[in-house]
């Protein structure tokens, strides 16, 4: 869970967005990126910083340059994350704690938290 929340971290900025883009479409160097989006060396550093944290991008070097491009396989795992969300039957996951229980409300309400506000008739 914690690898999934990372990248959508990464992606939830506009710039790091835009570098994934050129990226995407073939592998370019930093000078490249900061050239095209019109942004200093040192901020398109920072973002691919970022980006390779999270693996959603990686880099080989070729002379002086490194080139960078997308590693898609994140993005895969990013699928199967959504996949999952509507494929979790008669349980419900609880944030707080990250462990499933189910969804008979009666039954768990006096012993999770009383997060229930049903009122029993």
């Amino acid at each position: 869970m914690n690898k999934v929340a990372k990248i959508f971290k990464a992606l939830s900025d506009e710039t790091r967005l835009k570098v994934l883009l050129l990226v995407s479409n073939r592998d370019i160097c930093q000078k490249g990126i900061s050239k095209y989006l019109g942004i200093s060396d040192s901020s398109v550093s920072q973002h691919i910083k970022i980006l390779k944290e999270a693996e959603i991008i990686t880099g080989y070097k070729e002379g002086y340059y490194v080139f960078y491009h997308v590693n898609e396989h994140v993005f895969d795992e990013c699928i199967d994350f959504f996949k999952s969300i509507g494929s979790v039957s008669n349980n419900i996951l609880e944030i707080s704690n990250m462990k499933l229980i189910s969804t008979d409300c009666t039954k768990n309400c006096k012993s999770v938290n009383k997060c229930c506000k049903r009122r029993e008739k």
